[in-house]
């Protein structure tokens, strides 16, 4: 017997029930004590007594048992969440849907109905599918079923309707990979400008500008932040001790100590690289690091050209001056005027958020640049000059690196245990997939896939440590950057309940390697939208976006079909010149951050350690509903 479902805080009474069996003979008494605000599901072993325990498998139901539940759990096993749960969490942190994840039930459907593979992506992932053993194809084919059930208007805003969806209708390389970019074209343009449409058309933001009177000092056109860093110009004005570590300039320096490296960073102050905090010790601003080749993303005030081009001059001498295109997506929310002292004035301070993305050139040498945005002046007020040129802001192009890095995990930790701990231990595997990326104006190319899967981490408690010694990532070849995929599930107790979901998520994986690389052997036949994509995002949120695709398709799929509840997902990403900063004893450690992942898991980043060609930190996740806790340590290494 198995009780299946989410669980809350609502605890209801042992309810004793006794049965007889029709000749009269023993008795079979059960206690039940349930935690949960949802229903609960319950199925009873059919064999007589004496009783087995467990139930044996039974073979898999050509449909689910429960929706979201194409495998039986086992008497002992934790509750779990149903799918209902599992899709509200995924569908309330999910803006993009998933192009993998259509294809996958699109090809296992053609497959489980006899259909013809019609391309080479077709006749490999039926390959794939034929090779599966008889118990994992009526898997495959439950799975297909509870997909179906998904209601309709669900499906469509967690997998891509436009794939085909007929299964007359074959899916090769070429569509996928068109579906793929339009994906992260939208996830990129959501998490830069707020709106997926945002890579694909161009919008002036409100003209705001007003006729100077006398002596006028203030800036108009308004650069708020640069790639997220708040600026000198950010309004309403800041005081020196509100701005974060991140956004002031350090020199750090490395010393040693009993054999020991120690690295202390100072807050640079006096002769600044950029521009500064206008202090008594003229604190400096923090000057973001590029590759040429990437996009800077400014925000402000007053982006009300879509001409607007943006002037890099290099420094301190300015024998280098160029100017670029740049991409302006304006902001149309917030209001042009409000009421201040009974007066309506305008909104000119950084609440408004004009958004306007330029590309590095890609020759640009290793130095500071001032940047500066050039625009028409179309703001009806000839006095303000033509053109309207911004104050300066900087950068700082890094030089490609020639380094080569790796990525290690080293331990498993579980604080806190998926709840009730009263029914057991958990039952962990984690998954890692890693790809290097190549990004630039002419190809967006996704390298050999690096995957690690953990051991089955069996009778985990709270506070266990378990090793988890394991490269994740290895550099191999020149690389723009690359993207890890973290995924981690508490299944069940029993062992072959456990097998048959671990099975089917390796074969599914299986398939997502064959769809990456049918994507990366068809991406440049998407044409406009690639170029599109790489113009005018950053290779950081290309990265991301590429990286979050890859873990939503994961979390679905297993939603779709297995009672196996999230503890740990997560999807990283760096560029090259990323982790050679990373990996840099003479630059600081990165802030501590937070997030949550397409499921509603919580991500806490905390540095470490920071060691010449080393750093270290911990990431913990925690999943609300699961009341887990576990934390993953990773290692960087700069190795060449």
């Amino acid at each position: 017997m198995t009780a299946n479902e989410s669980r809350g805080s609502k605890t209801g009474e042992p309810t004793p029930e006794s049965t007889q069996s029709a000749s009269g003979g023993a008795h079979c008494r059960v206690d039940i004590r349930i935690e949960t605000q949802g229903s609960v599901n319950i199925y009873n072993c059919t064999s007589v007594p004496p009783f087995p325990e467990p139930c044996p498998p039974v073979e898999c139901p050509e449909g689910p048992i429960a929706p979201g539940q194409c495998v039986p759990l086992s008497i002992g096993s934790k509750p779990k969440q149903s799918q209902r749960t599992k899709l509200d969490a995924i569908l309330a942190n999910t803006q993009v849907p998933s192009s993998i994840g259509a294809a996958f039930f699109h090809h296992a459907r053609r497959f489980t109905t006899g259909q013809t593979p019609a391309n080479d992506f077709e006749s490999k992932a039926f390959q794939l599918f034929g090779s599966l053993s008889t118990e994992l194809r009526g898997l495959l084919s439950c799975a297909v079923t509870s997909f179906d059930a998904i209601p309709k208007a669900d499906r469509n805003r967690l997998f891509d309707p436009t794939l085909p969806t007929d299964v007359n209708t074959p899916l090769d390389g070429e569509t996928l990979a068109a579906a793929f970019v339009q994906e992260i074209t939208k996830r990129v343009g959501a998490d830069v400008f707020q709106n997926e449409l945002a890579l694909e058309e161009e919008r002036p933001g409100r003209n705001r500008f007003f006729k100077p009177e006398g002596e006028f000092f203030d800036v108009q056109l308004r650069v708020c932040k640069l790639n997220g860093l708040r600026t000198n110009e950010f309004a309403p004005a800041l005081t020196p001790g509100q701005f974060l570590p991140e956004e002031l300039e350090t020199v750090c320096t490395t010393t040693v100590v009993n054999g020991v490296p120690q690295t202390t960073c100072q807050v640079q102050t006096g002769t600044c690289p950029g521009n500064f905090i206008n202090n008594e010790a003229r604190t400096c601003l923090r000057v973001p690091d590029v590759s040429a080749g990437e996009a800077v993303v400014l925000q402000g005030v007053n982006f009300i050209s879509v001409d607007a081009k943006v002037r890099l001059t290099s420094q301190p001498d300015g024998a280098i001056v160029r100017e670029v295109d740049s991409h302006v997506f304006g902001d149309l929310e917030t209001p042009l005027k409000e009421k201040v002292d009974g007066k309506e004035v305008l909104i000119r301070d950084c609440r408004v958020h004009d958004r306007l993305s330029f590309v590095v050139p890609d020759d640009l040498p290793p130095l500071v640049f001032s940047v500066q945005i050039v625009m028409p002046n179309v703001s009806g007020i000839p006095e303000l000059g033509d053109p309207i040129v911004s104050n300066f802001q900087f950068i700082r192009v890094c030089a490609p690196p020639t380094a080569r890095f790796r990525i290690s995990s080293e331990t498993l930790t579980a604080r806190e245990e998926t709840s009730p701990a009263s029914f057991g231990s958990d039952e962990v595997r984690v998954r890692v997939r890693s790809y290097p990326i190549i990004a630039n104006l002419n190809e967006l190319s996704v390298g050999a896939e690096q995957a690690f899967d953990s051991p089955e981490f069996e009778d985990v408690d709270s506070g266990d440590v378990r090793q988890m010694q394991a490269t994740l990532f290895n550099q191999l070849g020149v690389m723009d950057g690359m993207v890890m995929t973290i995924m981690g599930h508490e299944i069940d107790s029993e062992k072959a309940y456990r097998e048959q979901i671990n099975s089917f998520t390796d074969a599914f994986l299986d398939y997502l390697k064959t769809a990456v690389a049918a994507i990366a052997g068809s991406i440049t036949a998407s044409g406009v939208s690639l170029k599109t994509l790489l113009k005018f995002a950053l290779k950081h949120p290309v990265l991301l976006a590429i990286a979050a695709a890859v873990v939503l398709v994961v979390i679905l799929i297993l939603a779709a079909w297995a009672p196996a509840d999230p503890i740990i997902a997560d999807n990283i990403a760096y560029t090259a010149c990323e982790l050679d900063g990373l990996t840099n004893a003479d630059l600081p450690m990165p802030p501590a951050i937070e997030y949550k992942t397409q499921d509603g898991i919580k991500v806490k980043v905390t540095p470490l350690e920071k060691l010449p060609t080393q750093y270290k930190e911990k990431r913990e996740y925690i999943s609300d509903p699961e009341g887990s806790h576990y934390e993953i340590v990773l290692r960087y290494n700069r190795v060449a």
